[in-house]
């Protein structure tokens, strides 16, 4: 289950954008300290990855409105990636919202797969959405549909094209986001159905022309079935428990090469939030370790 050969050579930096709204610290905000907190740095060592650096991306409080904010958080993810990728390592990013994956991608300036889990679509544009959650933009955002004006910001940011992304996990859909996957011929092996086969289906979605291709894994901690803890407020019953979201992350790096990975919307002071930062931090250890396994990197 070794991805192809890696570029990632020199170590793995872990970086944190501990944001909600562009707000430090508040509700998702927390869970990447909590995940630090509960031992990732010293996890990724025992797994084999002698140089990890940690770096935070600086509170964006000048900045005008939640909007304004988080557009900056991702401007600064996409620029810290772009030069661990400079230097030859694997960025590990912690970030309260999703949305920073847009950074995250621009950041690493390559074209890849992005293999979103989640129990949510995120693919809103400001003319769908009702309830007004600016997070849930984040893959219409990611493919263009959206604040382009605001994304082109993003040192080189281009839209993701659809046929590159692979969601695993969604099952909790508000009116006409289900249908519009359908639309857009968007591949998901969806959650709401039987868990236990869920590394199946999304194994075969990754037996395609892209196979030991480059990919961004994209991980809101919200995945998770909510009999497992509730890893935030919009937490949904199905999708995987911990073992069977072990075995999708296999299936990922068995038929990719991962050259980036996201952790997202963990709020700590939800009940089962110790499970969740442990569950975060096994996750993170084994892409990590899988793209340490392949580029052989720290050889003596």
């Amino acid at each position: 289950m070794t991805p192809a050969s890696s570029p990632f050579t020199k170590g793995v930096t872990v970086i944190a954008a501990p944001f909600h709204a562009g707000a430090y610290c508040e509700c998702v905000g927390k869970g990447s300290h909590r995940i630090v907190e509960t031992g990732l740095l010293d996890a990724l060592q025992l797994a084999g990855i002698k140089d990890v650096v940690y770096t935070e991306i600086d509170r964006v409080d000048a900045f005008e409105g939640e909007i304004g904010r988080s557009f900056e958080v991702k401007r600064r993810i996409a620029l810290v990636v772009a030069e661990a990728v400079a230097a030859n390592r694997f960025s590990l990013v912690l970030a309260g919202n999703c949305n920073a994956t847009v950074g995250v991608y621009a950041g690493l300036s390559q074209d890849c797969d992005v293999i979103w889990f989640d129990a949510h679509p995120d693919f809103y544009t400001p003319d769908e959405v009702t309830g007004g959650y600016f997070d849930g933009m984040g893959v219409a955002t990611l493919a263009g549909h959206c604040w382009t004006e605001l994304a082109y910001s993003i040192p080189k940011f281009r839209p993701l094209s659809l046929n590159r992304l692979i969601y695993c996990g969604i099952r909790d859909f508000e009116k006409g986001q289900r249908e519009k996957l359908e639309t857009y011929d968007i591949r998901a092996a969806f959650g709401d159905g039987y868990p236990s086969t869920l590394a199946h289906r999304l194994d075969e979605l990754l037996d395609d022309e892209y196979r030991h291709g480059p990919a961004l894994v994209h991980l809101d901690l919200d995945v998770l079935s909510s009999d497992v803890g509730r890893a935030n407020e919009y937490a949904a019953k199905g999708g995987p428990m911990e073992l069977q979201l072990y075995g999708c992350l296999e299936a990922v790096v068995a038929k990719r090469r991962p050259i980036a990975m996201t952790i997202a919307s963990f709020n700590p002071d939800m009940p089962g939030n110790v499970k969740i930062a442990e569950i975060a931090v096994k996750a993170a250890c084994m892409i990590a370790q899988a793209v340490s396994s392949s580029s052989e990197f720290l050889k003596q």
